[in-house]
């Protein structure tokens, strides 16, 4: 008969324990639960390219002589910003490789110089080779925000001295005889372009730069976003100039002037 109050007893000492076990799981989830915001927060993805096109920066960028460099240049800045950085991805040959930078906008154009490759405490390099290109991300803290931006580039080592030049998603495509005289060459899908533009544009720009000075004249065939009355428009790092060309259907193709970025638009 003693036996009954002591199961009772074990019963109820069980019963509490589940009971605070349950509350204790509970309550841990309610607090990862309430702290997960800032997890995500840290996680969260940046929004690219948000801003329009035409109050983004004019960027380029351009190959050194000796192939083991690259310039950054940040040309024009619309949209006011404190201060802001820059990562430049590469491939080089089936690796990806990385350099990172801040850019200063108190005094434009700004232009740094970054290594295709790294250099020890010691001053010894070891450079990269087979670089094909990859992306340039810019990031612009505002005073109420920020602003980042992402574009594609392409990278041409002309060993074979060829005449033609192509963008990565190959709406850009351009043909002249200078080409062949530059060794190393870079198209940009540039996040912005100089101000002054006529007429609204309908296409990426793309800034074509290379290992020397290039003159003369090229064929261009460029790939707009829409149909329409469409002309080429270029920047020779001082004005603008517009050319009339064949048009079929959204590409339009022109002889013009070689200069350092191009765009489409209808004015």
């Amino acid at each position: 008969m003693k036996k009954k109050p002591i199961i009772l007893l074990i019963g109820l000492v069980l019963l509490l324990s589940l009971g605070v076990l349950i509350f204790a799981k509970t309550k841990l989830g309610k607090e990862n639960s309430e702290t997960s915001p800032s997890l995500k927060a840290k996680t969260k993805v940046e929004e690219l390219n948000v801003i329009p096109v035409d109050q983004r920066p004019y960027i380029y960028l351009t190959p050194t002589t000796d192939g083991r460099n690259v310039k950054i240049t940040l040309k024009e800045i619309k949209k006011p910003a404190l201060n802001g950085e820059y990562e430049l991805e590469y491939q080089t040959g089936t690796l990806l490789q990385g350099a990172f930078g801040a850019l200063k906008l108190d005094k434009l154009p700004f232009e740094e110089t970054t290594l295709f490759g790294s250099c020890s405490a010691g001053g010894a390099c070891t450079y990269h080779s087979d670089i094909k290109g990859g992306n340039l991300l810019t990031r612009f803290i505002t005073e109420d925000g920020k602003y980042v931006l992402k574009s594609d580039w392409r990278y041409f080592d002309n060993k074979e001295k060829a005449d033609s030049i192509a963008s990565k998603d190959a709406k850009f495509q351009l043909k002249a005889k200078e080409l062949s005289k530059s060794r190393y060459g870079i198209v940009f899908n540039a996040p912005g372009y100089p101000s002054g533009l006529e007429g609204r544009a309908v296409s990426d720009q793309y800034s074509l730069q290379t290992s020397s000075v290039l003159t003369g004249k090229a064929e261009l065939t460029l790939r707009a976003n829409e149909e329409g009355s469409l002309e080429i428009a270029t920047w020779n790092g001082s004005k603008w100039q517009y050319y009339q060309g064949t048009i079929d259907g959204k590409t339009i193709t022109a002889t013009v002037d070689l200069a350092e970025l191009y765009l489409v638009v209808i004015k």
